[in-house]
């Protein structure tokens, strides 16, 4: 992900930097690393059509029309351990699930693996946390003509608490209904999720009040960013003015908001796929999308869905 003057990955060494330390109940006592990344979201509210298209002419594999229980749809694009999701509402008049139709459309989701949702409850209340209780839902999938069910339990906070977004845990109880060797092969290369970036007033305060929630290290950066490390991904904080400076005004818009997220890093493992794929697109009037190539990286905005995705090349990462 691009990061301030240097453009410097956002998996780049952190050595070095200073950091600020907080407990935190969820992760293992000693590790400095945060919680394992499960997907992120992307809203699409009653345009999932048009995002399907987006992303497929983005040469990424996505995942038949799935329904929840809850009353949205979906579409996944499955890697290795994790996953972006497009979310949608609806419009043949069934239920809406509320918290998707009262978010705004764009990056809007920040997941976190769980083994135990119950356990993950518990321990955020001892944390201080306030948190909803445990949902449970299923979505039908089907294959080779086979209709199972997909179940999972999340843990989600009270509104309020993290202004970005939704930021919740997500038990799967039916992997395999989800990571399949089908759908993690795309043709833009991308083999994993490896950064989000917040947008917000004071970097330092937010990255710890995620370390709260996530676990990790809130690190200081060489250009006013804070960082929380996974094993495999980075959360990157920075100012409105960071944000425009980074990507050079190619950015999301905040609204109201106090905080949002401003960019999802993907990693590829070449950029010359997605560079024809961009280009077929604009030579065609395809879509509406605008995209600035730097070295090692691609930054895409879709407008149209208030996105912003960086495409970093593996050897770089």
């Amino acid at each position: 992900m691009a990061t301030l003057k240097t453009h410097a990955s956002v998996k780049s060494s952190i050595r070095g930097a200073s950091s600020a330390k907080r407990p935190n109940v969820l992760t293992t006592p000693g590790t400095t690393l945060a919680l394992p990344l499960d997907h992120l979201v992307i809203n699409t509210h009653f345009e999932m059509n048009a995002a399907q298209t987006i992303f497929e002419q983005l040469g990424f594999t996505l995942t038949p029309r799935g329904r929840h229980s809850l009353g949205s749809i979906n579409h996944l694009m499955v890697f290795e351990n994790d996953y972006l999701e497009l979310i949608g509402l609806p419009s043949d008049g069934g239920p809406l699930r509320k918290e998707v139709l009262e978010s705004p459309v764009g990056i809007d989701g920040l997941v976190f693996q769980t083994s135990d949702a119950a356990r993950t409850h518990q321990l955020l209340q001892a944390n201080g946390l306030a948190v909803q209780p445990v949902q449970a839902f299923t979505r039908p999938v089907e294959l080779d003509g086979v209709v199972s069910e997909a179940r999972f339990e999340t843990v989600r906070f009270e509104p309020g608490q993290f202004n970005a977004g939704r930021l919740y845990y997500c038990k799967h109880f039916t992997p395999e209904l989800v990571w399949r060797k089908e759908w993690q092969a795309h043709l833009n290369g991308v083999s994993a999720l490896s950064g989000l970036l917040i947008v917000c007033e004071s970097p330092q305060q937010e990255a710890t009040h995620y370390v709260a929630a996530a676990g990790g290290v809130a690190v200081a950066g060489t250009n006013g960013e804070y960082r929380v490390r996974g094993a495999q991904y980075n959360l990157v904080f920075v100012t409105a003015v960071q944000y425009a400076e980074c990507f050079d005004g190619l950015t999301c818009v905040g609204g109201k908001r106090a905080s949002f997220f401003g960019a999802i890093a993907l990693q590829t493992s070449s950029l010359a796929p997605l560079r024809q794929a961009l280009k077929h697109m604009q030579k065609n009037g395809l879509h509406t999308i605008t995209w600035r190539e730097q070295t090692g990286r691609i930054a895409v905005q879709i407008p149209g869905f208030n996105t912003l995705l960086e495409f970093v090349d593996r050897d770089i990462v």
